[in-house]
């Protein structure tokens, strides 16, 4: 029966894939009137503080406030006051309905409008493990706007060229702007006394349920074989039930909520941890990824063990750890930087010379002042 599960299995996913394809991000045909090319200004639209800002477009934007007005508008935010003419629009992401009807009304007006995209966001609303209130928000501030968005679209940005080619089969005409930390993100923190008990840190996203579930064996055993280790974890609903487990000590298994991101990025600077886990099991969604999680494991001045992936590959400098997906390698991996501090100190630097080199990407966004011709 297994192979009748199967066939049952693709023909659902084809079929909602059918239905989900018109909702992909595609340029616009008819480009814009010769006199609207030339910005005189950029308004970024974005849903609150965020890592996708923070991360690929924060640091760029000062290298525009120079020389143009540089509006950057949360969701919640007035925009009556934005001045249309000559406008151009970037979306991080996610937007709104009052947005959405302003670029609408003002279209004519506008130099473009171009949307970033840090993620396989059709794979993730059809994937079966992603929770139904993140795949909600995916559909809401995202996959449907885009049926009234792609007929103004000009431009998009991708976070990896695999992502790029994930865009581009859907139609849309796609730019990669690969991360760029500020430097404040990239500044690791200060390294914590040698005599405290080490802490083993795995924070991720509510989506990362398989990681969850690999990690857990492993933890379960290092905490066996290490009184003085203790593990946190963000976790919250199932990702954190996967964690209830009698075997696992209580008193040296922290289970903390998410939170919003400058209180997460603000604590990960503040609260010392001493080795950073970056599991990436293999999946078209985590393909499409990028290695900003390398910028939480500077900022946090942690040692990092990362899957050996194409993702954490592109910035990949000598004396960073990569394992294969596997339990005894993860477990030999941790166990190696336990035991010394000259390991954990040698990962670190590493990361952080990864870093510096994800700074020295190119500083102003593809396209932004020249709108393709179609």
């Amino acid at each position: 029966m297994t192979w009748l599960r199967d066939k049952f299995t693709k023909t659902i996913e084809a079929t909602k894939r059918r239905i989900a394809l018109p909702l992909a991000p595609k340029v616009n045909k008819h480009g814009r009137s010769s006199d609207c090319t030339t910005p005189r200004s950029i308004v970024v639209f974005r849903q609150g503080e965020n890592p996708s800002f923070s991360y690929f477009l924060e640091e760029r934007l000062h290298f525009y406030h120079a020389s143009i007005q540089v509006y950057e508008r949360c969701l919640d935010d007035e925009i009556a006051d934005i001045n249309p003419v000559g406008c151009f629009v970037v979306i991080c992401r996610y937007l709104g309905a009052r947005q959405l009807n302003w670029i609408e009304r003002n279209a004519d007006q506008l130099a473009g409008v171009g949307i970033f995209i840090d993620d396989d966001v059709l794979g993730i609303v059809l994937d079966w493990d992603t929770p139904l209130p993140y795949r909600a928000k995916l559909i809401r501030f995202h996959l449907w706007p885009l049926r009234r968005l792609n007929s103004h679209l000009d431009i998009v940005w991708a976070s990896t060229p695999t992502l790029v080619n994930v865009l581009g089969s859907n139609g849309a005409a796609v730019r990669l702007l690969p991360p760029l930390p500020t430097s404040a993100d990239a500044l690791p923190m200060k390294a914590t006394e040698p005599n405290h008990r080490l802490i083993i840190g795995y924070h991720a996203t509510g989506i990362h349920r398989g990681e969850h579930t690999f990690l857990k064996p492993i933890i379960r055993e290092i905490l066996s074989r290490h009184k003085n280790v203790i593990f946190e974890v963000t976790a919250d609903g199932r990702n954190a039930r996967i964690w209830e487990d009698r075997s696992l000590p209580e008193s040296r298994l922290r289970v903390m909520p998410p939170v919003p991101w400058k209180e997460f990025a603000r604590r990960s600077r503040q609260s010392p941890v001493d080795i950073a886990l970056v599991p990436l099991l293999d999946s078209r969604i985590n393909r499409a990824r990028a290695d900003t999680k390398r910028i939480d494991v500077s900022r946090m001045g942690a040692a990092g063990i990362y899957s050996n992936s194409e993702v954490y590959g592109r910035n990949r400098v000598a004396g960073e750890i990569f394992v294969e997906n596997d339990r005894a390698a993860w477990i030999a991996a941790i166990q190696a930087l336990l035991s010394s501090e000259f390991a954990r100190e040698t990962a670190r630097s590493a990361t952080l010379r990864a870093v510096e080199r994800m700074r020295a990407a190119e500083p102003t966004i593809p396209g932004l002042f020249q709108v393709e011709s179609k």
